[in-house]
Order: structure tokens, then C-alpha cells, then sequence
């Protein structure tokens, strides 16, 4: 029916034509002008529909008409200098007056910049003048009025003004095109990361972003690397999410691993928790979410969730989100690219710890002619050799990583664990008395005893010992601490095995 209908539109447009040049032909001039006008009123007719399409289509003021707009609402408030961020054409300063100091211009531009970011009305009161602004990321607007104590009432009407400027930006930019929009989400992610290329920064400025973009609590999660392959762990929180999940392991049945390993997005509801059962006294309403997977090229790299319900398809916000997603993926596998690089020069490739060379640098930021108390253990796993040998490296390897997780475990955020030869490893434990190391030591050495190491479903005992050192407890120059905490560990060997020593004071 369609081709019928093109091929009968085409014969009359043939019949038409033919029609108006026999017309125009035969007739005289005032046919000829008659014949004109009427082409003209069909084309107009014609086109009325189109240019109406064309100017829905376009924003009902471009941001370029918002130098003028402040610049009016700088006059009408009797304020020295506005300001407008957040233009895609960039920053607007409008004054009249030279003797406004480029400090006191710098300070308003950076209150209108605070305001952008966190939404919030700003008045600040200082012997220049008052600062007033407002902001809707990526957007803010502000002035600054004569004088310094200004009253309430006029601080309060230059902010509801400067919320109007603002509210026209933000509608000026929902009237862009699609792939303004993704221009504009990337803009604005790269304006929160504030060039920051670390996979924190990056992190922590996509779920600041989803939450300004949805009003939502957000987080990122990611794949695990090297030893904890095959896991995810959420790596930022917004500040309206749940705290407690930055740094979280996910179980494996958690809904967000469904994401990372089915490519789709996944939506929970009612007593579902999207991060599955890690934090079980989660309240309820914080667990309905949407695990959006995050890709680099074809390849699922992590995920951005949202809590609450989810999104309805097809509006602003949700393709502000799909936009913000499709951003996040190259930057975040950048970022970690980078990160892990910079965790291979500093840890150990089988068990994730510290390795010789992060180690050494620690101990050497602690030196000097005054440096603090600190106390250091070296642990050898006993029987190493034999255990290597009779049931192969494999499970060599596996007891390592095992020993390697109880000694985590069992220190402080601002200690250190080292591996710093086969089953050789440090902690390091700066300002800390010599008694509290000795303790620390007695706990590893009874955690590996007593906690049970299997291999191919079959239990195997571990002993560990330990050599403690401290300064300025067992050595005068905190350069021998090393040698006096393995000297004390050869005695602990000698000794037995499976025990503590600490090491003998230098004469």
C-alpha cells in the first residue's frame, strides 16, 4: 500500500508540473503573478509545520543571552560585579567599576562555583561587600552588592532572582540535542573530578554526579584485580548512600554480580538488598536499587547503582544517567589501568601485601636522629620447604595467601604488612610501644596455629614464628632494627619454632 500511494503522489506532482508550464505557457502576465503567489503560499503552508518542529526543537533562550540578563540584575540590585558559571560558552563577569580588586572578583567567582556544586544558597557578608549566589550544578549565578551588611530582605530578593537565572539555564539545557547532552554530562563529571586522574577521584566524581542527576544515594562497584579476581567491591559512596559499603567485598549472589556477569542492568525491590547480604541491618528502604553495568569498549568493567525505585525510561534523568554510565566506562578502566600499575611497584603479586621495595621506603620515612618509638615484627612460616615439596607450590602458594590474610587482619590502618622474601614477612608497626608489638605477634602466631588451612578438602596445620624488635627499647640506631628483629626470629626458629622472641637490648 505504501509503494502504491508513492507512485500515485509522484504521478500527480508529474500531472501538476506538466499543468502549471501548459499554464504558464498560455497565459499572460497576471496568470504568471497569479501562478507565483499561489507556489509561494504552498511553500509557506508547506514549511509552517517544519519551522514550528525547528523551534520547539530549540532552547527558548541560549545561554550566550545570559551576559545580558546578569548584567541587569547586577544594575536593578545596585551590586558591583555578577557572575555566571557552568556556560557552555564559559564563565561570564559583568562590572562597571575598575576599582574592584581582582581578590575580591576571584572570591565571588569562587562562591558562585561552591554554589554550583552543592546546590545551596550562599550570602557572605565581608568588608568588601556581600556576596550573594545560588547554583543547580552545573550551573550557579551571583553578585556581589555594595554593601557589606546588607539587610536580610535584599540578600533574600537578589537570591530569588539569581534562582530564577539559574532555573532558565537549566531549562535552556534540557532543550539541547542528545549529543549535546552527553557533551554536557561529560563536562560536568570532568568539572567534580577536578582533573583528577586517580580511580578514587574518578570514582568519587561519577556517584556525586548520579546523585546530583537522580536525588539518589549512588555507588560504583568494580571488578575485582590479581589475587581477588572473580570478586567486585564497591569503591565510592555518594554522600547520600550508605557509608558502610566504600571498600565492601560483594557475595557472590549479590543482585550487582547478576549485572557484571550478564551485561543487563538489574532492578530490586522490596527487601531485596541490591548489594546483596554483606550488611544485613541495611534498612529496608535503602535497598531497592538499579545495578547499571559500566562497559570499556565490549567488556563489563563495574557498575553504577542507584538506590530507590527505579527510573522511569525515557525521561531527562534517565538518559542523563545512560549518558553518565557511557562516560564512567573508559575513564574508570583508565584510572584503574593506572591504579593497578601503581599497585604492582608496591605489592606482592601472589598475596596483595606490600612488597621489599614499600617496605624499605617506609622504614626509611621513619629515620632520622629523632625518630619516634616503633616496633617491628619479622614471621617466617615454619616448615615452608617440606610443605612446598610434599604437596607442590600450588599449595605453597595457597598457604601464603592464607598466612598473608591473618597478618592483614590482625593489624592497625596505619601499620604495614610485608612480604619480603618466600615465607618471609614483615609488619611494621610505627609508634608503638615494644610490649604491644610482642602482643600483636603472640595473636598472629596463635591465629595461624589455631585456624585451619585446607588443601583439595583435606586440613593441614601451619606454625609461624616471630622475631620482635623495637626502638629505642631493643637497638640505639633505629637503622639495626631489621637486623635485631631477625636476629631475634633465628633464635625463635632455634628455639623450636612456633614461638615469639624478642630481641636482646644492645648494650
Amino acid at each position: 500500500m505504501r509503494r502504491a500511494g508513492a507512485w500515485a503522489g509522484r504521478g500527480l506532482a508529474v500531472l501538476g508540473l506538466v499543468a502549471v508550464v501548459w499554464s504558464v505557457w498560455q497565459a499572460n502576465l497576471w496568470a504568471l503573478l497569479a501562478a507565483a503567489g499561489g507556489f509561494l503560499a504552498a511553500t509557506g503552508l508547506a514549511l509552517a509545520p517544519l519551522v514550528r518542529v525547528w523551534l520547539a526543537e530549540r532552547p527558548a533562550t541560549r545561554p550566550s543571552d545570559f551576559a545580558h540578563t546578569i548584567d541587569l540584575l547586577r544594575r536593578a540590585h545596585g551590586a558591583l560585579v555578577g557572575w555566571v558559571v557552568g556556560l557552555e560558552e564559559g564563565d561570564v563577569e559583568v562590572t562597571v567599576r575598575d576599582d574592584v580588586s581582582r581578590d575580591t572578583r576571584r572570591r565571588g567567582a569562587a562562591i558562585v562555583q561552591l554554589a554550583s556544586v552543592d546546590g545551596r544558597a550562599h550570602v557572605a557578608r565581608e568588608p568588601e561587600g556581600t556576596y550573594v549566589a545560588v547554583g543547580d550544578f552545573p550551573f550557579g549565578a551571583g553578585v556581589l552588592l555594595a554593601q557589606p551588611d546588607a539587610p536580610p530582605h535584599n540578600t533574600a530578593a537578589a537570591a530569588e532572582e539569581l534562582r530564577r537565572l539559574v532555573a532558565s539555564l537549566r531549562l535552556a539545557q534540557l532543550h539541547e540535542p542528545a549529543e549535546q547532552v552527553g557533551q554536557l554530562v561529560a563536562k560536568q563529571l570532568a568539572a567534580i573530578a577536578s582533573g583528577a586522574k586517580t580511580l578514587d577521584g574518578i570514582a568519587k566524581a561519577g556517584v556525586e554526579l548520579a546523585q546530583q542527576f537522580s536525588q539518589r544515594g549512588a555507588a560504583i562497584v568494580l571488578h575485582g584485580a590479581g589475587p581477588a579476581a572473580g570478586t567486585a567491591r564497591v569503591v565510592a559512596v555518594s554522600t547520600a548512600g550508605d557509608g558502610r559499603l566504600a571498600g565492601l567485598v560483594l557475595p557472590s549472589d549479590a543482585p550487582v554480580m547478576r549485572a557484571l556477569q550478564s551485561a543487563v542492568p538489574v532492578v530490586t525491590r522490596g527487601a531485596e538488598d541490591i548489594f546483596g547480604s554483606a550488611l544485613p541491618d541495611r534498612r529496608r528502604q535503602d535497598r531497592a536499587g538499579t545495578a547499571y553495568p559500566v562497559f570499556d569498549g565490549h567488556f563489563v568493567v563495574g557498575a553504577l547503582v542507584l538506590t530507590g525505585p527505579q527510573l522511569p525510561p525515557g525521561t531527562p534523568v534517565a538518559e542523563q544517567i545512560q549518558r553518565l554510565v557511557a562516560e564512567l566506562g573508559s575513564r574508570l578502566a583508565a584510572a584503574r589501568a593506572v591504579h593497578e600499575a601503581e599497585q604492582r611497584a608496591v605489592s606482592d603479586p601472589l598475596t596483595g601485601l606490600n612488597n621489599l621495595r614499600e617496605f624499605e621506603r617506609r622504614l626509611a620515612l621513619h629515620g632520622g636522629p629523632n625518630a619516634p618509638l616503633a616496633t617491628l615484627i619479622y614471621a617466617d612460616l615454619d616448615h615452608f620447604k617440606a610443605l612446598n615439596d610434599s604437596l607442590g607450590h600450588a599449595a605453597g602458594d595457597s598457604a601464603l595467601r592464607h598466612v598473608a590474610a591473618i597478618l592483614q587482619a590482625a593489624i592497625r590502618d596505619k601499620d604495614l604488612v610485608a612480604r619480603i622474601g618466600g615465607e618471609e614477612f614483615a609488619v611494621w608497626m610505627p609508634h608503638t610501644p615494644l610490649e604491644s608489638g610482642l602482643e600483636v605477634a603472640e595473636r598472629i602466631r596463635r591465629s595461624v596455629e589455631g585456624t585451619v588451612w585446607r588443601w583439595d578438602g583435606q586440613p593441614y596445620a601451619l606454625a609461624l614464628s616471630c622475631g620482635v624488635a623495637g626502638y629505642p627499647d631493643s637497638v640505639r640506631d633505629i637503622t639495626n632494627l631489621r637486623s635485631a628483629a631477625d636476629a631475634a626470629l633465628y633464635r625463635a626458629k632455634q628455639g623450636g619454632r612456633n614461638r615469639v622472641e624478642k630481641a636482646v637490648a644492645a648494650g
